[in-house]
């Protein structure tokens, strides 16, 4: 995990109201929270709608109505949105921005004719989308 990328990602200091430098700051965010600002940072940084970011996170959108922007959230969706930020920064830097977000939405024989989206709501799924980058990454084609 790239700390800096994942930083960027989710709005820097200014959002996160935190110097993140390392793997360390991110845990720390992730247990402490992260400022609800930060989820429309992530889909704007991508060109995403924020209705489908959030439809990856475990919470509703309705329950995130309730918050401010610089509410902070809980531990287990701080988390989950460190997991995608990361995801995200891995898949922009292997495809490109453009074709990553095509790809994301895609039918893909690798993962048994499934989009890559659809394994996002989950670590193990994550976890699992960054394995496929990475084998694409080093021309590795299953």
């Amino acid at each position: 995990m790239s700390a800096r990328m994942v930083n960027e990602r989710l709005g820097g200091y200014g959002i996160l109201k935190h110097t993140v430098k390392n793997d360390f700051d991110l845990a720390y965010l992730a247990q402490n929270g992260i400022p609800k600002a930060s989820i429309q940072h992530l889909a704007d940084s991508l060109g995403m709608d924020i209705k489908d970011v959030i439809s990856l996170l475990p919470v509703t959108s309705r329950n995130l109505q309730r918050y401010n922007d610089v509410d902070l959230l809980s531990n287990v969706v701080s988390d989950h949105l460190i997991a995608l930020a990361d995801l995200f920064s891995i898949g922009v830097r292997v495809l490109g921005k453009p074709y990553f977000l095509d790809w994301l939405n895609n039918i893909i024989p690798a993962l048994g004719q499934e989009k890559p989206v659809n394994f996002l709501t989950t670590h193990a799924g994550i976890e699992l989308i960054k394995t496929e980058l990475g084998r694409i990454e080093h021309g590795i084609f299953a």
